[in-house]
């Protein structure tokens, strides 16, 4: 049966023309399937390497030491202040503020430069903060052999601006909008008052106010304790002037 069909076939492709199917040597077939399975793989490591780091691969959204982690150890924190792990670096060394980048009672702006070359004033803002950081935790006597030069002032107010007080700013304006907007739209259930009818009146002005100001003064749960603190400090002395009386007869303030 078999050539029967054979002889058949035979006969067929002798009588169409048709050719007999090339066979592709099984080597070839390797290779280019090897480079079909790694051509996804460089692109994708192309990619990895372009794509800017996530705030976790970077060490979150914290900057200075912190950015290292709560649990991190003195190397991760240097490195994440831009520290070299080699040398000397943040250290008291026979009662002695050292740090390599410290010369003659100034910070050396040269080993703060970034990239382009400009120096970077967050990581001299870092290593001013960790130096205070350091003497207060290690407080050491100033010497007039070894003056501290260094003046914050040097710091240009840009740097001061960008560092601190636009994230601050950004949050809070974050915040103004998301009570502003509650608020506007409970007032628009009670009353009917659409948003620009609020502006216009008299008390969408005063909710108004009263949203900005209360955001800029109770900026976080924290600050509630520091105004009762205050509060406490600013009646101690009247309390305590009111404890001297207690189990005795106090005197009339018309008596002479």
């Amino acid at each position: 049966m078999q050539t029967v069909l054979s002889q058949r076939s035979t006969a067929f492709k002798a009588a169409t023309g048709a050719k007999a199917p090339r066979v592709r040597p099984a080597s070839r077939l390797i290779v280019r399937a090897v480079a079909e399975a790694e051509a996804p793989a460089a692109v994708e490591e192309k990619k990895q390497q372009e794509r800017k780091l996530s705030p976790l691969a970077r060490g979150g959204t914290l900057s200075g030491d912190l950015a290292a982690g709560k649990d991190a150890g003195d190397k991760a924190k240097a490195a994440a202040v831009g520290v070299a792990t080699t040398g000397t670096f943040l250290a008291i060394v026979d009662g002695k503020f050292r740090d390599d980048r410290w010369v003659e009672g100034r910070w050396d702006l040269s080993r703060f430069a970034a990239k382009d070359g400009t120096t970077d004033w967050d990581k001299v803002i870092d290593a001013e903060i960790a130096r205070r950081k350091l003497l207060e935790d290690n407080p050491i006597p100033s010497t007039n052999e070894e003056p501290v030069l260094f003046d914050t002032g040097e710091i240009p107010w840009w740097a001061w601006v960008k560092r601190f007080h636009l994230p601050e700013a950004e949050k809070l304006n974050g915040r103004a909008a998301m009570v502003g907007y509650v608020l506007a739209g409970f007032v628009d259930l009670i009353s009917g008052a659409g948003l620009v009818d609020q502006q216009e009146s008299f008390f969408g002005k005063l909710v108004l106010h009263l949203t900005v100001f209360g955001i800029l003064f109770i900026r976080s749960s924290a600050d509630l304790d520091n105004y009762k603190n205050l509060l406490d400090e600013a009646t101690f002395y009247d309390k305590q002037w009111q404890a001297t009386w207690d189990g005795v007869t106090r005197p009339s303030e018309t008596q002479q």
